[in-house]
């Protein structure tokens, strides 16, 4: 067997005591394996005779019944493989935090995995820990802050036919039924502290803009997808084989849109930290705090959805913001399908983050082998396309012949309106052949 260390495995060469970190790291993180006398490099080190197997078997049965706590035997098996290496296989905990006894539920008692690291967890970190456990849920407890008033919510309300009384705000978890307003209701409020910030980079990754969205977290998110449209750019590039104009926009189909709404109904509003969109030169990136919530990515890529934040996501969907529950991903993965792109998404236990391809990035610009585009994309109107497409299917036609074959196109075009856009705008591209009378045009 070969043996090689991974996020979720970890070689030590004997039981000593920091192998208890390691379990704690992998029953607080999403589970993994121990090799037990195995070098860093894999290689295995000195074999163990029966009684040095019965030591570590007793002494590893000793730290799961008295070291750890909450008591994980369930989560933690071991056995000897045909290496004779110590296999220690551990699952993910339903109890965290899970902490050294002596130290208690604190950073110095609490470990967790980062990548191929183990390290001590922070208060914060711990702290979350603790409310996933207990399935706390930010929105439903209540607001520090009570004095909220709720004008662009009873605005976006009553444009549809929402009344926002009393005992709506109760239904909706904004308010409890003492009155007390909930996070929720502070969320959705004026007074809202969550910040969203958009940010666009040139090349050299300086700022073109810059801009931060506060308030009720309704108008941020109405703020941010106008913002976010008008940053979606859309390319025309002339087909020099047609003369068609073929636009592309940067973020095809919904799939920005999907994104930026994904980050606003799964953000852990606990954390102190804010979304972000970013745009690049080849991407944009859009930046939520909290990872995914009680699933996988593999069920996010195939529709499964969970919600850190299920009364929000009903205001949403009240509201029309939501079209179709948990199919943000798959709609955007097949947006980008035609076009050989295909989104990435990089899930953490602190964030999420998606990274969309830009389909007009300088990467992906392929030449045009008829050089027109540089030449005539911001000069030509669809005008001039189409005299160019009928003559290329045409040649030698004569003005009259030009006006009366594209008028179903455009509708009535004089001989003078034609004339005058091949002497004003195609005379690089068109040429009068043969005598006056009986001649025509012809692409040069």
């Amino acid at each position: 067997m070969k043996y090689e260390e991974s996020p979720t495995t970890e070689l030590k060469a004997t039981l000593m005591d920091e192998v208890k970190n390691e379990i704690l790291a992998f029953l607080n993180a999403h589970g993994g394996t121990i090799y037990v006398g195995v070098n860093n490099d894999g290689s295995l080190s000195e074999p163990l005779s029966q009684k040095g197997r019965d030591e570590m078997d007793s002494r590893l049965g000793n730290w799961l019944r008295e070291a750890f706590f909450p008591i994980p035997s369930q989560f933690v098996r071991h056995d000897f493989n045909d290496d004779g290496v110590l296999v220690i296989s551990i699952e993910e905990g339903n109890n965290k935090p899970y902490f050294l006894r002596e130290k208690g539920p604190k950073p110095s008692g609490v470990y967790i995995r980062e990548g191929r690291s183990t390290r001590k967890a922070n208060e914060d970190e711990i702290l979350g820990m603790i409310m996933s456990s207990k399935d706390y849920r930010f929105e439903d407890d209540l607001s520090e802050r009570q004095d909220l008033t709720f004008s662009f919510f009873e605005t976006e309300m009553k444009e549809k036919g929402i009344p926002l009384d009393h005992r709506a705000l109760i239904t909706l978890g904004v308010r409890r039924p003492n009155g007390e307003y909930t996070n929720l209701g502070l969320l959705l409020s004026d007074q809202s502290p969550i910040q969203v910030k958009v940010a666009e980079y040139d090349d050299k990754l300086n700022f073109r803009i810059k801009r931060t969205f506060s308030g009720s977290l309704l108008r941020v998110l109405r703020d941010v997808q106008d913002m976010c449209e008008r940053l979606n750019d859309v390319s025309a590039v002339i087909d020099g084989s047609s003369f068609e104009r073929k636009e592309t926009i940067s973020y095809p189909g919904a799939s920005l849109r999907e994104m930026v709404l994904n980050a606003f109904c799964h953000a852990n509003y606990y954390v102190r930290s804010n979304i972000k969109i970013e745009f690049f030169p080849n991407e944009c990136r859009v930046t939520s705090p909290g990872g995914i919530y009680h699933a996988t990515l593999e069920d996010l890529l195939d529709g499964i959805q969970t919600y850190r934040n299920p009364r929000l996501v009903n205001v949403f969907d009240k509201l029309g913001l939501i079209e179709n529950f948990g199919t943000g991903i798959p709609r955007t993965l097949e947006a980008y399908a035609p076009f050989g792109e295909k989104p990435l998404f990089k899930p953490s236990d602190h964030f999420f983050i998606v990274h969309l391809p830009n389909l007009n990035s300088p990467q992906r610009k392929q030449p045009d082998a008829s050089a027109l585009n540089d030449q005539i994309n911001d000069r030509l109107n669809d005008v001039c396309l189409g005299i160019l497409r009928f003559v290329k299917n045409h040649p030698g036609s004569r003005i009259d012949e030009i006006a009366s074959g594209i008028e179903g196109q455009f509708g009535s075009l004089t001989a003078d309106a034609i004339y005058n856009q091949i002497k004003r705008y195609l005379r690089d591209y068109l040429e009068f052949r043969g005598p006056k009378k009986s001649g025509g045009y012809h692409l040069k």
